[in-house]
């Protein structure tokens, strides 16, 4: 049987932008300095974990690592509060009404921690489609994006194959660990004017700017 994995930070909801300033302002206030944009480009795609021992310059045990990510995702999540509107990537609710009505299985593998998962849950109700037990989310056990980890325990929680999955992603890191989970397909979202650039991936069979694409319902 058929299914699909979606990430969801950039693929399902567009908050790269609410993100990066998450973390440059917390960042900032742990380093006392800004953060450089060659440094920017090594946090998509990647656990909190990694990320703030890249940025500090050592290993973390697991409770330290937790700390600071909670820290940084409470930041995040008080500045998508403050949007005017907070709202997913055009025609996602439309297509997951349409998977549903097609019995395609789903599942979302992330790598945010489970705070901000249940926080997704609660504002987007996001159990009309989802089991949040079946989610896979950052909790410190799976090796982190590109390694294929996330999404084959996604596609286990739901009772499919590689072979029959479809992964959604939009960041380098997160399409490459698709790649190499063996996907059936892989579908990248365009972010900030990228498509272009992703078109050019092996890995990547569609590059969509939006849900509303016609192309989707031709994959499934």
């Amino acid at each position: 049987m058929q299914g699909i994995v979606f990430d969801f930070n950039g693929t399902l909801l567009s908050d790269t932008a609410i993100h990066e300033v998450a973390w440059r302002q917390y960042i900032q206030s742990l380093l006392n300095r800004p953060i450089t944009e060659e440094e920017f480009q090594q946090i998509h795609g990647r656990t909190n974990h990694l990320i703030m021992e890249k940025f500090l310059n050592k290993q973390l045990t697991s409770n330290e690592a937790e700390r600071y990510s909670e820290e940084k995702e409470a930041v995040y999540r008080e500045l998508l509060l403050q949007e005017e509107t907070v709202e997913l990537i055009q025609g996602v609710t439309e297509f997951f009404d349409y998977l549903q009505e097609k019995n395609v299985r789903m599942n979302i593998a992330t790598a945010s921690p489970k705070s901000n998962v249940d926080f997704y849950f609660d504002f987007f109700d996001l159990g009309r489609w989802f089991d949040l037990e079946k989610i896979v989310y950052n909790d410190g056990t799976l090796a982190s994006k590109p390694a294929p980890d996330y999404y084959l325990q996604a596609a286990k929680n739901v009772g499919i194959t590689p072979e029959e999955m479809i992964v959604f992603e939009d960041s380098p890191i997160g399409l490459q660990g698709a790649a190499n989970a063996k996907a059936k397909h892989v579908v990248a979202v365009a972010t900030n004017g990228n498509h272009d650039t992703l078109q050019e991936l092996d890995a990547v069979k569609v590059v969509i700017d939006d849900f509303m694409d016609p192309r989707l319902r031709e994959l499934i």
